[in-house]
């Protein structure tokens, strides 16, 4: 196949990644911490003591990355005691139809809950279904939305606006999760702020550290690891691969799973995603390890970048096509792997901001030369899938 110079091709969702950088500054510009104090007061902050973030697709991705900052761990001491607030991430069916349900609820610690749901469309069934659980419950609810006027923003005690900036559409959305996980990370500091753990100028510090870090990829730093990742697309296309693991652990999980969901929405791609330890104990023994497209994120901040290194060494033995994203110089890697040495911030949990870029572009250009058409659009049986998600019915379980 001939190729034209990567930046001569245009598609959604690579202008979405383009501009993933001038997304961000915007939403820093809406998403303020006045906005947040108006949205939900600290009054009801100060009344909850555990709070459990939920979403679907990309929306969970959003509700795991930002689960450290909630529980503030880069103020974390070596005794691994956690200086912020009790947060869970379940998955939205699980907190729906499980969480609870089999030991019940403690009626001393009903109204301590909080709970956030993410949906940027907000008309996802199962994150209204758990927001109305929660409230029949009687614990607290916060709508994570663009749209609040939706069944979400509706059913939510609060609303939460994820002030979406304008992108191209349709596309595997990259403008829409960096939006949801940007305002769950600054409702993170605000509540830290709100509960004591955080003053309001070490807040701001790290909101600003945020966005120094976001920063750090503009100018010719993206159109680097765009360039990088097209010869990449054009090397795996000509070889054949199709099937792509994505490995990594902890808050990096999130991009990762975040990645493998745009390969899929993208062109239909088979991916498989798994944290470091169980990809050994699985993956490991897939057969035509030269046809599998391997991505792992192997951050120094990882309490499991040990383990990464040894995984990174098992991909490497099995002749597998390896991608590494990571914050720390390539040449402690195989020189046989593809490695994007990325900027590193000062807070990780900010990693999951920009991380995902490499893997946004290979998404991109997978499906451009597939002449895929995103979200299999073209297809009534996928439409009419899309929405019984919205459609499926609700069932309150207390």
């Amino acid at each position: 196949m001939e190729y034209l110079k990567y930046n001569e091709y245009k598609s959604n969702l690579l202008s979405q990644t383009r501009n993933s950088v001038k997304t961000l500054n915007l939403l820093n510009n809406s998403v303020t911490f006045d906005y947040l104090r108006a949205a939900v007061p600290e009054k009801s902050i100060k009344k909850a003591r555990y709070f459990i973030i939920t979403g679907n697709g990309d929306s969970y991705c959003s509700a795991l990355a930002s689960r450290p900052v909630f529980e503030n761990t880069d103020r974390s001491s070596t005794t691994g005691m956690v200086p912020g607030v009790a947060t869970e991430t379940p998955r939205a069916i699980e907190f729906s139809r499980y969480y609870n349900t089999y030991r019940g609820w403690d009626p001393t610690r009903v109204a301590q809950y909080m709970l956030l749901a993410i949906s940027v469309g907000g008309s996802t069934s199962r994150l209204v279904e758990s927001i109305l659980r929660m409230n029949a419950i009687g614990g607290q609810t916060v709508a994570f939305t663009q749209n609040i006027n939706s069944a979400l923003g509706k059913a939510g005690d609060y609303v939460v606006d994820i002030n979406t900036p304008e992108c191209d559409q349709p596309a595997p959305c990259v403008t829409s999760y960096q939006a949801s996980l940007f305002a769950a990370d600054m409702f993170g500091l605000y509540v830290g702020m709100v509960k004591g753990f955080l003053k309001e100028e070490e807040a701001n510090e790290r909101r600003n550290a945020a966005l120094e870090y976001v920063n750090s990829f503009g100018g010719r730093v993206i159109d680097e690891i765009e360039e990088k990742t097209f010869e990449l697309s054009c090397d795996w296309l000509d070889k054949g691969i199709e099937i792509m693991d994505f490995i990594a652990d902890g808050p990096d999980y999130a991009t990762a799973f975040f990645g493998s969901a745009k390969m899929v929405e993208s062109f239909g791609g088979l991916t498989t995603i798994d944290d470091t330890e169980d990809w050994n104990h699985i993956n490991f023994f897939n057969r035509q390890p030269e046809k599998s497209g391997t991505f792992i994120i192997a951050n120094t901040s990882s309490p499991a970048f040990g383990k990464s290194l040894e995984t990174i060494d098992t991909i490497t033995a099995l002749g597998r096509p390896l991608v590494i994203i990571t914050d720390t110089n390539e040449d402690i890697f195989p020189k046989s792997a593809t490695v994007f040495s990325l900027p590193k911030p000062k807070y990780s949990w900010a990693n999951a901001l920009m991380q995902h870029i490499p893997m946004d572009y290979v998404a991109a250009y997978m499906g451009i030369f597939k002449g895929e058409t995103p979200y299999r659009a073209n297809s009534e049986v996928f439409n009419d899938m899309g929405r019984r998600i919205r459609a499926s019915e609700l069932e309150i379980i207390v």
